[in-house]
């Protein structure tokens, strides 16, 4: 412990009291975090349309629960829905009883549970190690993109990770600190985390758990002097009636579809081609903890230095690594692969990046952190690598207006400002403000300018209202080949739509006497019109085929053209 914290392990209502002072003294920092995170996680949160195509499927899932008020069995279209468990939508669903059946409603609840995340995080920080570590990991999560994205999109992974890692939060502070009862509620947010995404919950905690018990003996004596028997045990009370009752009501169907499909074949079998290589979340992860990056390396650095030293690592340190190793080590060996599958280990990457942070400054001379001094020193040149990044796309390939310039320009600005600070005091302030501020701009400028240009681009809902108005009730609503079209059109024309993906499925949809209203592209009709087919062409719109940033590029806008057809009159 005394390589972190020397005066700490003397007295710790001294150093608390020392760090809580320093933050005291930033009376900015309040209004600072309040801006940052009504920036991140609500400021026109509801304002595009749905991203495809999943954020628009879970939606719509959760829509058809309210719908029928089958609030056990998840249905998507009118058919089971084996994707992932129910809590979910059924919070979900809970928010869109509150806020609407919209975008907004559908993604208040990711946003809040990543407000909650980031609370987690501070009291984590603050228990575990201090409160100025806390606030700067807080401050360092809040800003990081990956809470941009996610709250931002009405899928499960904030709500996830703020059960899953807050169950951990609690099982470690109650280990670690000698707050037995912390594990009781430790073991209940496990199982709201099984039932959001299932047993991958309980898989990450137990490879967490080996972990840390093979690195280190005495986080081997206070976490198996848990009620780890008891505690799976709650768990599997709270968590498998559920899956019970699924087993129950679709028998085989379920073992297939989630127990096979979406779980033990998504891991093991390549069912999707074009997979990312070995190193993607690698990739992942230095780019969602710009500018921590060189931080969270040079921490890396400092401990093994530390440990082939033979230098003690103190457990919370140990339980951080423990818990990155686990999640990202598990998901790099699956063989499908998405980008936010890493996102639970972003709040103890944070908590590294915070603790480095705090060592730099309070021992700035000391080699054990020479690895996090170089990490500190490198945030400020990255900032302005990537502002003169973002400002050459802005000049040269994007079509955006002059004020989104204030992107570049505030990135830039301040990893010049933090560089000269250094240099200037010889050591760090007590928040990094300057790297928060302009994450934030940059924010801003997403949600300002960025957003509204894509959803200029993007006609699926225009195109569905349209559907649902001109289509009566004994019409056919159809779509063929669209993909990633299918969940936002199915949410927004709001009647069961059949997918069509065969040719021959379609023609016999035309052939028919019912009434229908078909959306596909224009390439398709024109496939179809050269083998004979009659169809009338009743709306056609030109957008783009998927969410791209590539819309807004000057001179290679890929948008389609899209059209509804129904029988000749």
């Amino acid at each position: 412990m005394r390589y972190f914290f020397p005066n700490w392990s003397k007295s710790p209502t001294l150093y608390r009291s020392q760090s809580a002072t320093i933050i005291g003294q930033d009376p900015a920092l309040l209004i600072l975090a309040s801006l940052l995170l009504f920036v991140v996680l609500f400021w026109r949160l509801g304002a595009p349309t749905f991203w495809d195509p999943d954020e628009a499927h879970y939606a719509e899932t959760t829509r058809e629960m309210i719908a029928t008020g089958d609030w056990w069995a998840p249905y998507y279209n009118d058919a089971p829905f084996f994707d992932k468990p129910v809590l979910f939508h059924q919070l979900q669903g809970a928010s869109m009883l509150v806020f609407g059946q919209n975008e907004l409603g559908a993604r208040m609840l990711p946003a809040l549970a990543a407000l909650i995340l980031i609370l987690i995080t501070v009291w984590f920080g603050a228990r575990m190690i201090s409160p100025d570590v806390g606030a700067v990991a807080g401050l360092m999560l809040a800003a990081s993109p990956g809470v941009f994205g996610l709250a931002r999109y009405a899928i499960l992974d904030t709500l996830f990770t703020m059960f899953l890692f807050g169950g951990a939060a609690l099982l470690a502070t109650a280990a670690l600190r000698d707050r037995p009862r912390l594990q009781w509620p430790g073991y209940v947010s496990i199982a709201f985390a099984v039932l959001t995404k299932g047993p991958i919950a309980l898989v990450l905690c137990g490879l967490t758990l080996a972990l840390a018990i093979t690195l280190s003996a005495d986080l081997r004596k206070r976490l198996l002097g848990l009620h780890w028997v008891v505690g799976v045990a709650i768990v599997l009370v709270i968590a498998s009636p559920w899956f019970v009752y699924m087993y129950s009501r679709f028998r085989e169907d379920f073992v297939n579809g989630y127990v096979l499909d979406e779980n033990v074949r998504l891991f093991a079998s390549s069912r999707f081609a074009n997979q990312p290589r070995f190193w993607f979340y690698f990739q992942i992860l230095a780019l969602g903890l710009l500018p921590w990056t060189g931080l969270v390396i040079g921490r890396a650095v400092d401990d093994i230095r530390a440990r082939l030293r033979g230098e003690p690592i103190d457990g919370t340190e140990v339980l951080l690594w423990s818990w990155t190793i686990a999640i990202v080590g598990f998901f790099t060996l699956s063989t499908f692969k998405l980008d936010h599958y890493v996102f639970p280990a972003a709040p103890a990457l944070c908590l590294l990046c915070a603790r480095a942070w705090s060592d730099a400054r309070q021992d700035p001379r000391q080699s054990r952190h020479a690895g996090s001094r170089v990490g500190v020193w490198v945030a400020g040149p990255l900032l302005v690598l990537l502002g003169v990044a973002v400002g050459y796309f802005l000049v040269v390939r994007l079509d955006l207006p002059p004020m989104a310039m204030s992107i570049p320009f505030a990135l830039t600005l301040a990893g010049i400002a933090m560089v000269a600070t250094l240099v200037a005091r010889g050591r760090l302030p007590g928040i990094p403000s300057l790297a928060t501020v302009a994450l934030m701009v940059t924010y801003i400028g997403l949600v300002r300018f960025v957003m509204p240009a894509i959803e200029r681009q993007k006609v699926v809902d225009d195109v569905a209202a349209w559907v649902a108005g001109e289509a009566g009730q004994d019409a056919v609503i159809a779509s063929y080949r669209l993909n990633r079209w299918n969940p936002s059109f199915r949410f927004h024309v709001g009647r069961h739509v059949e997918f069509l993906e065969d040719p021959g499925e379609a023609e016999t949809l035309f052939a028919s006497s019912e009434p229908y209203f078909c959306i596909m592209r224009r390439d398709a009709l024109d496939e179809f019109l050269a083998r004979g087919v009659k169809l009338d062409v009743r709306l056609e719109r030109r957008g783009m085929w998927a969410t791209s940033g590539r819309v807004l590029w000057r001179n290679q806008i890929p948008t389609a053209r899209f059209v509804v057809v129904t029988k000749p009159r």
